[in-house]
């Protein structure tokens, strides 16, 4: 049994207060509480309500009870107190043992251990929470991209298939304006999931040999059709100096430009748009360039610029001019991705200029000329090529049958997945496959490799497999190649490239 004073060793300020059997003050001290002789023990707090059941309990026989961390208040006053209650035959003795800073300190400790538990476990759900958030935006984007894609290849697809039929001169316009806002549709799921990937880090940047100079001439030729129709003037100009063949990613190039240029093309009314490109330095097989263009447009006020890289900045409130802020935003993103710099200078009502620096390699040795793109022809002597088109849109479906009996070449089969397609190749012999990846039961993938691994028939296992589909990422041609595939056409695709696809995979399996 601990003795009372044993307290003592921590020691506590102690207060002694005895009182009769009917809870009467008989002795005390003030040494915790101002209570006065005489009154009762019951009035000074609820807590001694427990002494009216020691009368007719068995405690007298147990000596004493101890009661930890009670706190009890006087006015204002409050302490905390470790209580031993020993009663005998006349009368009850009270211990009250001041732990109030003690109890306190504990209390501190308790509670700063309670809330690093509860922020290590905060910081743990909200990861947890922007993983899956993340996880969910990734898939919700790339499902959406599919579910866009594929009607939007249908509309570019017929309205090719349109522009080839005889048409007025208003029809003309009307398939033209609807091609456009189509290509428009088209470059802002582009710039939706460039951003994603941007923000994912799972943006890649690839090293490239491609020619850089064939790139310019299709901003000048494109962009000098886009000025005769907005009657203003556009000149590029790129130094004499410079490559025509550099290493870098073509395709982030290309975005960084043409963003840029249109968006000057958007805003500027009169006047006119200049392209620079010349050299800053060249040192051994490394070089960078500067890419100027200037506007005559509306301008920009100097306290906006800032902030023209942010997403979804606008600063025109003209609802015919469209887009969604996105664009200059992927631009920076996309030079600094590829260690490159950016700047603007601006005048409200007199114009815009960006510049734009990126790093560049070349090849030192003199390479040949890069080849153009090689002319394929169908083999002589055979009437007409069956495809299998494995697709499950029937919209697709009707525009890719449309496409190819147009040619007068191709009779045309349709699976509608990939177990489907299985048993068409068992029955009928195929010179080529449409094969879409997402096709239900057994998708495009898995039917490519059982195709490629499940046949001992060689007309069978090299028949020659093209995959398509609205879910792109930078790797899906390489996805493909590993799969059993020979080529990968993404949607929405032009007419002549699909046409140019399937004649190149039937004359190389021809020339075998």
């Amino acid at each position: 049994m601990e003795d009372p004073k044993d307290k003592l060793q921590f020691n506590p300020q102690v207060q002694v207060t005895k009182v009769s059997y009917q809870g009467i003050i008989e002795e005390t001290d003030t040494t915790l509480f101002n209570w006065s002789k005489g009154i009762s023990i019951y009035d000074t707090h609820p807590f001694f309500e427990v002494l009216r059941t020691l009368e007719d309990s068995n405690f007298i026989d147990k000596k004493e009870l101890n009661f930890p961390c009670i706190h009890l208040e006087e006015g204002k006053l409050e302490r905390i107190c470790d209580l031993t209650i020993k009663p005998n035959g006349q009368q009850i003795t009270i211990f009250l043992y001041d732990y109030t800073n003690k109890y306190k300190e504990v209390n501190q400790i308790a509670q700063q251990k309670n809330e690093s538990i509860l922020l290590a476990k905060e910081l743990e759900l909200r990861n947890k929470y922007l993983l899956e958030k993340e996880e969910f935006k990734n898939s919700f984007i790339a499902n959406i991209n599919h579910e866009i894609r594929t009607p939007l290849t249908s509309i570019l697809g017929f309205v090719q298939v349109l522009e080839k039929t005889p048409l007025t001169f208003e029809q003309e316009e009307l398939a033209r304006i609807i091609k456009r806002e189509s290509r428009h549709l088209n470059s802002l799921i582009d710039d939706m999931i460039d951003i994603a990937k941007i923000e994912s880090g799972t943006l890649k940047i690839v090293q490239e040999r491609f020619a850089f100079r064939d790139l310019i001439a299709g901003f000048d030729e494109t962009y000098s059709k886009a000025a005769k129709e907005k009657e203003i003037s556009f000149e590029t100009y790129v130094e004499s100096n410079i490559q025509e063949y550099l290493i870098g990613d073509r395709t982030r190039v290309y975005q960084i430009l043409n963003n840029i240029l249109n968006n000057a093309f958007k805003f500027t009314e009169e006047g006119k748009i200049k392209f620079t490109i010349s050299k800053n330095y060249q040192r051994t097989n490394k070089l960078s360039l500067t890419f100027k263009i200037e506007d005559t447009g509306m301008g920009i006020l100097e306290e906006n610029i800032p902030y023209l890289f942010e997403r979804f900045t606008r600063f025109d409130h003209d609802k015919q001019i469209s887009g969604t802020g996105l664009g200059l935003a992927i631009v920076k993103n996309l030079v600094d991705l590829l260690n490159g710099e950016i700047k603007v200078t601006s005048e409200p009502d007199k114009g815009t200029t960006f510049y734009v620096k990126l790093p560049f390699k070349f090849e030192v040795t003199k390479t040949t000329i890069g080849r153009k793109k090689k002319k394929y022809t169908l083999p002589p002597n055979k009437k007409k090529f069956r495809i299998l088109l494995v697709e499950d849109e029937e919209i697709t479906q009707y525009l890719i049958m449309k496409i190819l009996i147009s040619q007068g070449t191709y009779f045309v089969d349709i699976a509608i997945n990939g177990e489907q397609a299985i048993n068409y190749i068992e029955k009928r012999q195929y010179d080529l496959i449409l094969m879409d990846l997402t096709v239900s039961k057994i998708d495009g993938f898995k039917a490519s490799q059982m195709i490629r691994n499940n046949y001992g028939d060689k007309f069978i296992s090299e028949i020659p497999i093209i995959g398509f589909s609205g879910k792109t990422d930078h790797n899906a041609r390489d996805k493909c190649i590993r799969s059993g595939m020979d080529d990968f056409i993404a949607k929405p695709f032009e007419q002549e490239e699909l046409l140019y696809k399937i004649i190149k995979q039937i004359a190389k399996k021809a020339a075998d």
